[in-house]
């Protein structure tokens, strides 16, 4: 996507030339402000704020002094590799590591254009190159106020802000439009599964193994001779999808072990986070014939046509919780255990046309959260091409 933009009147200038570090400080427990933003409370590819801590409610720690107002731009310059860029629509407390920034001059820099000089990859890649540290690499003001870039005439600051921000409300929009319909599929999953007459052992329609074990040296990036890849962990994401771009080949397995076909479900069996454990996951077509680490399970349900089903059952937020509550472990790893799975009463019908009427409702509401996903997506690559165009590539 091009703008045709000609930048021949635009001006090469320093991010420290144009803008200041505003550095108000306050002490939080006396300053009779409400809210105060850590970093895990900016969001990363969206300059909205949508959460907060509440100051002598939540814990805040000694470094949050710094006072910003509506409209600031907010960067956070731990971990640059996170391009958190955001601008608060209230005043509050942030911490030391969270640059303020406002214009020096509107006659010279719109604030409002500012937050999008500090969104383009081509700033991110200049302050993950100029960072300091190792475990925790870190951008200083000094070297952000160094910060080169082509500052366009007022008049079109103005346009392109314009558009930029209207890219970023449809996307607001559309992340609202996400929640309300995840929220109806949730009620809806829970209501149609309660209505149903009868309750079942989950084991006696699947079959559950966990995948097998194997040392890192038997993982191969690429295929090799006798290696059979391997969906792990971080392939099964926390949205739901499988993502097959980053797989492992892995060698010496013996050919009995499990792999994924059309019958098959794959669960979190094991992991530091309970609420990730017992998630479970559709795998596409593409994934068949892989197996699954030692750290999920895979699930073959009996009948292939209540596969759906089953994930449905398992997918109901009630479900969820229960597995997260029924893993083992106490500190660092919780582990969920097959015996216990196969336990598990799940609510069915005999008829099957109950269970498939469930699967197809469940399925038209999963489909409209896909295609709001998908906008998103698209959306989120047309901010990057915009950008890319306005202020260059990396």
């Amino acid at each position: 996507m091009s703008l045709n933009l000609d930048k021949s009147a635009w001006k090469r200038v320093t991010l420290g030339d144009v803008t200041r570090h505003v550095t108000d400080r306050v002490d939080a427990e006396t300053s009779g402000l409400e809210r105060f933003l850590a970093g895990e409370h900016i969001p990363r590819g969206s300059l909205s704020i949508t959460e907060w801590g509440i100051i002598g409610r939540d814990p805040i720690g000694p470094m949050f002094y710094k006072r910003f107002q509506p409209g600031h731009v907010l960067y956070v310059s731990r971990r640059t590799y996170l391009r958190k860029v955001a601008v608060p629509e209230f005043e509050g407390i942030t911490g030391e590591k969270t640059f303020v920034l406002e214009t020096l001059d509107e006659g010279v820099l719109l604030q409002v254009f500012l937050p999008f000089v500090l969104s383009a990859e081509r700033f991110h890649a200049y302050a993950i190159a100029n960072s300091r540290g190792s475990v925790n690499p870190y951008l200083n003001w000094g070297e952000l106020a160094a910060y080169e870039f082509d500052l366009p005439p007022l008049e079109e600051q103005k346009h392109i802000a314009d558009l930029l921000w209207a890219v970023e409300r449809h996307r607001l929009a559309l992340a609202g439009q996400e929640d309300a319909m995840r929220e109806t599929l949730r009620q809806v999953t829970a209501r149609r599964l309660a209505d149903l007459p009868e309750k079942a052992r989950l084991g006696d329609f699947a079959t559950t193994r966990s995948g097998p074990s194997f040392a890192a040296s038997d993982v191969h990036g690429e295929p090799v001779n006798g290696s059979i890849p391997v969906i792990g962990i971080p392939n099964t994401k926390p949205d739901g999808t499988v993502d097959l771009s980053k797989v492992g080949y892995v060698t010496g397995l013996p050919d009995s072990v499990g792999r994924v076909d059309d019958s098959s479900l794959i669960l979190i069996r094991t992991n530091g986070n309970r609420q990730r454990i017992g998630n479970v996951y559709l795998p596409p077509s593409e994934a068949h014939g892989h197996a699954v680490s030692a750290f999920q399970f895979l699930m073959q349900v009996h009948d292939a046509a209540d596969r759906d089903y089953i994930f449905w059952v398992l997918s109901e937020s009630s479900m969820q919780d229960r597995m997260s509550e029924g893993a083992s472990g106490t500190v660092g790893l919780g582990n969920l255990a097959v015996r216990w799975l196969n336990a598990q009463e799940i609510p069915w019908s005999h008829v099957e046309a109950n269970r498939t009427a469930v699967v197809r409702e469940l399925q038209v509401i999963n489909y409209v959260v896909d295609q709001v996903v998908s906008e998103m997506d698209a959306l989120k690559g047309t901010r990057a091409a915009l950008l890319s165009d306005i202020f260059g590539g990396i």
